[in-house]
C-alpha cells in the first residue's frame, strides 16, 4: 500500500519461528493467555474445556508455558464433571463485542487482582491475544496496519498498537489505548470534530496528517499537515493548551502541553516507521535498542556499550539483520537469550 506522508508499505510482517523447544514462542505464551482469559472470564461449557485438554497435551510447550502462567496466579480447578467450580461467581457473563469494550476496565482490574505481582498485570494487558480480546483494531509486535476510516480518512497502525473507534452523533473519536498510529483526517459532512485520545489527553486533528504516540510518561504527537490542538486530560478547559504546525512536535501530559524541541527530534524521524523504517542519527545505542525492541521483542544492552552513537536508515523488516548490522559497525556482540519465564530475550553485549 502507499500513503503520502508519503506512504506506507509491506503492511504486516510475520513473527519470527520459535525456538527449537517451542516453550520460548511467544504465540505459545499469548494461547495459553487466551486460555485463561476464556476459562476464566467466558462462558466456558465441558466442550471448551475439552478443546483446552487437547490444546495443553498437543505438545510439551503447551503444559510447560501454562504451568508457568499459573505458577503467577491462582490457579484453575476443576470438579470431576469437567466444569469449573463456582462457575456463577467465577466466570463473567457472555458478552458480545460492545459489551466487552464497556467492560475493559473490569477485566483487566480482574486480571490484575488475580496477578502475582504487577508484572503479571502489565503481561496480561499487552498479550497481543488480549489486546485483540478488548480493541476494536489491534497489531501485534513487528505488524504494521492500514485502517480505513468511515470517514474516508486513513489511520496507520503501528506494532503493538490497540486502538478503539467511535464515530458518533456529536464527534469522531479515535482512543489510543496502547502504541502508535498515524491519522490522516477525512472530509467529514457533519462537522463532527476528530479526536486522538491517549490516557494523558486528546489531539484534535484541523484537516490534518498527524502521528500519536502513548509512552510510559506522556503522550507524543507530531504533526505533517493541518494543524493539531492538543487538550490536557486534567486541564478541565475547552481551549487548546497548544496548537502544533507541521514539522512540529510536542509532549501531552494530563496536566499540559510543551513543545519538543528540534534539535531534540532530529535524533529519530518519528514517523520512519510508517515506511518499515528506523531512521536515526547519533542516537545512543541503549536508546536504539529500546526503540527497535519494539518490532523485534526483548533486549538488553550492556552498560559499557549503551553510550555508543548510532546513525542510519534501519530496515524493520527484518530486525535480525539489523542487530547483525549493528556488530559490523560497532564492537558489539548480540547474544540470543531466555528470559526469566522462558521468554526469549537479545542481550547486546561489548565484543570481547
Amino acid at each position: 500500500m502507499s500513503l503520502e506522508r508519503t506512504g506506507v508499505r509491506d503492511a504486516g510482517q510475520a513473527h519470527a519461528s520459535a525456538g527449537s523447544d517451542g516453550a520460548a514462542d511467544p504465540a505459545v505464551l499469548d494461547a495459553a493467555i487466551q486460555w485463561r482469559i476464556k476459562l476464566q472470564y467466558n462462558t466456558a461449557d465441558a466442550g471448551a474445556w475439552q478443546a483446552f485438554d487437547a490444546w495443553l497435551h498437543a505438545m510439551p510447550a503447551h503444559a510447560v508455558v501454562w504451568e508457568r502462567l499459573q505458577a503467577l496466579g491462582a490457579r484453575l480447578q476443576r470438579p470431576a464433571d469437567g466444569m469449573p467450580p463456582q462457575a456463577a461467581t467465577r466466570i463473567l457473563r457472555q458478552t458480545g463485542a460492545a459489551q466487552v469494550r464497556r467492560s475493559r476496565r473490569k477485566v483487566l482490574a480482574s486480571l490484575g487482582a488475580l496477578a502475582a505481582g504487577g508484572w503479571m498485570a502489565w503481561r496480561l494487558g499487552e498479550a497481543p491475544a488480549v489486546q485483540q480480546m478488548l480493541a476494536d483494531v489491534s497489531t501485534a509486535r513487528g505488524e504494521r496496519r492500514e485502517v480505513r476510516l468511515p470517514d474516508g480518512g486513513t489511520l496507520v497502525l503501528n506494532s503493538d498498537t490497540a486502538v478503539d473507534i467511535d464515530y458518533g452523533g456529536t464527534e469522531r473519536r479515535i482512543r489510543l489505548l496502547a502504541g502508535e498510529v498515524y491519522l490522516i483526517s477525512g472530509h467529514e459532512p457533519l462537522s463532527r470534530p476528530l479526536f486522538v485520545e491517549t490516557r494523558d489527553g486528546r489531539a484534535q486533528a484541523l484537516g490534518t496528517r498527524y502521528r500519536v504516540r502513548q509512552r510510559d510518561d506522556y503522550s507524543e504527537v507530531a504533526v505533517d499537515d493541518g494543524a493539531v490542538a492538543l487538550l490536557p486530560r486534567d486541564a478541565h478547559i475547552s481551549t487548546a493548551a497548544l496548537t502544533l504546525r507541521p514539522g512540529e512536535s510536542a509532549r501531552l501530559t494530563p496536566t499540559g502541553a510543551e513543545p519538543i524541541a528540534p534539535e531534540a527530534a532530529r535524533m529519530m524521524d518519528g514517523g520512519a516507521w510508517i515506511e518499515g523504517a528506523l531512521s536515526v542519527h547519533d542516537m545512543p545505542l541503549d536508546a536504539f535498542l529500546r526503540e527497535l525492541a519494539r518490532y523485534h521483542g526483548p533486549i538488553e544492552c550492556d552498560p559499557a556499550v549503551a553510550r555508543l552513537k548510532v546513525s542510519g536508515v534501519f530496515q524493520l523488516d527484518d530486525t535480525r539483520n539489523v542487530l547483525a548490522l549493528l556488530r559490523q559497525i560497532l564492537p558489539v556482540e548480540p547474544q540470543a537469550g531466555r528470559l526469566w519465564w522462558g521468554g526469549r530475550v537479545t542481550r547486546v553485549r561489548a565484543r570481547g
